[in-house]
């Protein structure tokens, strides 16, 4: 694993992200020109065909709603105006659908591919239902989504204020919580509470959704929740005064992870940690957590092209995505509300610097995390 100053995804240029809300038109126009002269010099014309969007995921779901956000903005940006045609294979953790891609997709632009992290996860742990590699794809686009952490306020007679005290009293007192299963992207979390010194009595098998109502109803008592649903969900049971954050998962930005900018006022879990311990956390610990941080944020979700697919038509969706960034369908309220605030990394360059660091859990680190779950968990 590399050091922590030479961790991948670095923001090198304009071309490598586009900014949302008022920054976006600039570096969209700036990523444009970049890639323009490539794209000139195509002849890659989608004129009278159909694009599919393969997502691996049922049509409910978190990833399904961000490759939606896409399909007009793509059709009015892609060289012909191509219909672009969403379309849900589930099953297996997204392995079913990201498997019929791999045996049915040419490398022609006319099939892409939307992915969340359990997508990367399955890989990651070797499946051995998988038949993919994400890492001979091509992403196109990363877009990340943050986590943030809280507590009911009530729990053991009522929680300090400081998040710091917060936790050293669920250290102390160890809440009941639920996780979807120790292979999805709750990974991570289940880590960062482990690593903190909470070890908490952990109820499988439940969804996200499933286990904010738990929370409500006083079930479990601590729980965490993405970033694009801390507006409509979490805020309101802050100023209910049912609950209390304690941390973010955090934001990395030129190779520094810092505040989550949709909460900027909530701690890292990094600055929790080494307040509770008195030190930061480094060493192997570091390269497992860092390494399920670019999976469960900085690689929240992608859309990416076959393997193979040649180079003027990776740069002819490059320039189409850095253009369908001032689509009104992806400005608008309710794409804020999937994508959140974040910085967008466009292009196959800066996407796939994050694919690498989401795909680089391997070796010592990769053992380490396999004794640590026999340990808490009996195993994955």
């Amino acid at each position: 694993m590399p050091d922590r100053e030479d961790e991948t995804m670095m923001h090198r240029n304009r071309m490598d992200h586009v900014w949302r809300g008022l920054a976006a038109p600039v570096a969209g126009l700036a990523f444009a020109l970049a890639a323009g002269p490539l794209a000139a010099q195509s002849d890659t014309d989608f004129a009278g065909e159909e694009v599919e969007m393969i997502v691996p995921y049922g049509p409910g779901g978190g990833t399904t709603a961000f490759a939606r956000l896409f399909v007009q903005p793509l059709q009015d940006t892609l060289p012909g105006a191509p219909t672009v045609l969403l379309r849900n294979v589930e099953g297996g953790g997204s392995i079913v659908g990201t498997n019929e891609f791999v045996n049915a997709a040419n490398p022609d632009g006319l099939t892409i591919l939307a992915i969340g992290a359990s997508t990367i996860l399955n890989q990651v742990f070797q499946d051995p239902a998988v038949r993919y590699d994400l890492g001979a794809m091509i992403p196109i686009i990363s877009s990340p989504a943050g986590t943030v952490v809280y507590a009911r306020r009530d729990y053991d007679g009522g929680l300090p204020q400081d998040p710091v005290e917060a936790i050293r009293a669920l250290i102390e007192n160890p809440p009941v919580i639920a996780a979807q299963t120790l292979t999805s992207s709750d990974l991570g979390v289940l880590l960062s509470y482990d690593l903190l010194g909470i070890r908490p009595q952990v109820v499988f098998g439940i969804s996200l959704g499933e286990s904010r109502g738990g929370l409500e109803r006083g079930e479990f008592q601590m729980r965490h929740d993405t970033m694009l649903s801390y507006a409509n969900e979490v805020v309101p049971l802050i100023e209910e005064g049912l609950v209390q954050q304690l941390f973010t998962m955090g934001y990395e930005q030129d190779g520094v992870i810092g505040r989550d900018p949709v909460a900027p006022d909530v701690p890292t879990f990094l600055e929790v940690y080494e307040a509770v311990h008195g030190e930061p956390l480094d060493g192997i610990e570091y390269q497992v957590w860092k390494s399920l941080f670019d999976i469960r944020v900085t690689a929240g979700k992608m859309i990416l092209l076959p393997e193979g697919t040649p180079d003027d038509i990776v740069a002819v969706y490059e320039a189409a995505i850095a253009d369908a960034m001032d689509h009104p369908d992806l400005t608008s309220a309710a794409a804020q509300e999937v994508m959140g605030d974040y910085p967008q990394l466009i292009g196959a360059e800066a996407s796939g610097r994050v694919l690498a660091g989401a795909l680089g859990l391997s070796g010592e680190p990769m053992t380490w995390l396999q004794d640590w779950a026999e340990t808490r968990y009996g195993g994955f």
